[in-house]
């Protein structure tokens, strides 16, 4: 039995915003300890441009989902099909929900918010307790969005484990896949 594969953009999405997400998810964690200075304001703002490239790219990815349906594996069963697609939603709920959180967080700071030094509109005022709430969301969500990563490869593992090529739906090529 054979599956077919995602189409081109839905492959180009994919990969370049899986780079993406994991080089934040990697910088984030580099920056954390930091000390105050130059170097740690200049991560932050990297951290935050590419956060704001993450979450327009996303909604680019939602789009072009709406309008081209991921294609059925006929090789899954019923309850792996509802898996992997709660699965799919609950990343793009997070892919969506952690730059959201971080632009919010940066909404109520005291400083502008910058884009690759352009300054764009921030959604708040200075104000501590509400940057710190957002903050905090930010962090839950990007480590939850690594655990839900970590899942969605094992996922991808354990297919290919039994037999079911579904990575090979995601990477360029003709024709379905065995």
């Amino acid at each position: 039995m054979s599956a077919p594969r995602y189409d081109r953009g839905a492959m180009a999405l994919h990969w370049l915003h899986a780079v993406l997400v994991l080089g934040l998810i990697a910088w984030g964690l580099y920056m954390v300890d930091l000390p105050k200075g130059p170097e740690r304001s200049f991560a932050i703002g990297l951290h935050k441009s590419f956060g704001v490239v993450a979450l327009l790219l996303v909604v680019l990815r939602l789009w072009w989902r709406m309008r081209h349906p991921a294609p059925p594996d006929p090789r899954l069963g019923e309850v792996e099909r509802k898996l992997a697609a709660a699965g799919h939603h609950l990343l793009y709920l997070l892919l969506l929900a952690t730059p959201l959180a971080g632009y919010l967080s940066s909404s109520f700071t005291q400083y502008p918010m910058k884009v690759f030094g352009l300054v764009i509109p921030k959604a708040g005022w200075p104000d501590e307790a509400i940057n710190a709430f957002f903050n905090g969301a930010h962090k839950l969500f990007a480590w939850s969005l690594l655990a839900l990563i970590v899942i969605h490869l094992a996922a991808v593992l354990m297919h290919a484990i039994k037999g079911k090529a579904v990575l090979g739906r995601m990477l360029p090529g003709r024709g379905a896949v065995r």
